[in-house]
């Protein structure tokens, strides 16, 4: 028969491992976020090691967990209390809800997808940097003093 140790911390391992699941990331992707390893994520969800304070604490933190749920299973999995960390940005850079759309989309992307993405925007500036200036458009400062 378990101890009540072994079940508790077998519950704690589901639960983590629940957590990663609903984030779509991978063993490698989550241990980043959190700052830890894919061999320590593997070992705390199959419950061979116990979270420390600071990995419980960094779960929540990333991944707006309720720290309650996550010790005992009580109550539901993400925190819905606090802002989401983008809904704190799109506040503080006064967003609107395009360009919070935008940086939605593009933070839920595989991270292949999104290095692709900074690929193109970084060649697209290289081109843009050595293209001749448009003529069509006047330069804001040049504009206004020329028709004197």
């Amino acid at each position: 028969m378990a101890s009540e140790k072994e079940v508790k911390t077998k519950m704690l391992c589901d639960r983590i491992k629940e957590v990663r699941e609903h984030t779509g990331l991978s063993a490698t992707d989550f241990g980043a976020k959190i700052g830890i390893k894919k061999s320590s994520v593997s070992l705390l969800e199959s419950g061979k090691n116990n979270p420390s304070e600071r990995t419980i604490l960094a779960i929540c933190r990333e991944f707006n967990v309720n720290e309650t749920w996550l010790r005992t299973g009580a109550g539901s999995m993400l925190d819905d209390s606090k802002p989401s960390i983008l809904a704190r940005l799109s506040e503080e850079k006064q967003l609107t809800p395009r360009e919070q759309a935008i940086v939605s989309a593009f933070i839920d992307l595989p991270p292949q997808d999104r290095a692709a993405i900074m690929r193109y925007m970084d060649s697209l500036v290289e081109k843009l940097s050595q293209a001749p200036p448009d003529p069509q458009k006047k330069d804001p400062d040049t504009a206004s003093s020329s028709d004197g």
